[in-house]
């Protein structure tokens, strides 16, 4: 799936009606009202904020066992966008993304930990520019309706273990990852 769509949810608040984790049992694909965004805080220098256009993913929601619930997801790096065309030159090159060499970051889940009504705690093994290391994410149930839930998944990847130092220490090491996703429910084949 490729996806463009600069669609935001509020992120403060759980609406009111959401629908918690109970109710969301199943399989479903990420769906294109989906986001994906970063930002790298700087010390004197500007703060960064980006985003992948293209991505996908599947996520299964065992609300009873919430430990066989489970994801994966796919950025294209290649696919990065800061709206700054030298600076995404220089994402795309070996000194960051590499694309030409690494095209894929993906992120498979290891462990989920439901922590209340509409929170979660993910850790999964992230794999960027051909390395692979452990990683944590918090997931908050933002909606739920036509069938489609909307979370909110914040996680903080320090950009040193995977080779990405340039830039240091006028930008901090960790890179803030924000995405808006959306479920698109799959049918079981029948």
């Amino acid at each position: 799936m490729t996806s463009s769509a600069s669609y935001t949810t509020p992120r403060d608040t759980i609406p009111a009606g959401a629908a918690s984790f109970d109710d969301l049992a199943g399989r479903y694909a990420v769906g294109d009202r989906s986001s994906v965004t970063f930002s790298i805080s700087g010390t004197l220098v500007p703060t960064v904020h980006g985003s992948f256009r293209s991505f996908s993913g599947t996520f299964h929601l065992d609300p009873v066992h919430a430990e066989r619930s489970s994801a994966t997801f796919s950025l294209a790096s290649g696919s990065v966008t800061t709206g700054i065309a030298p600076l995404d030159s220089l994402l795309r090159s070996s000194a960051v993304f590499d694309a030409a060499d690494h095209p894929d970051i993906r992120f498979t889940s290891s462990a989920v930990r439901r922590t209340s009504e509409t929170t979660a705690e993910m850790d999964g093994l992230l794999t960027l520019k051909g390395q692979t290391l452990a990683e944590h994410f918090t997931v908050t149930l933002t909606s739920h309706s036509d069938g489609r839930p909307e979370f909110h998944v914040v996680g903080r990847v320090a950009r040193s273990a995977f080779g990405m130092s340039i830039g240091r220490p006028l930008y901090s090491n960790d890179v803030v990852f924000d995405l808006a996703i959306d479920g698109r429910p799959l049918r079981a084949a029948g």
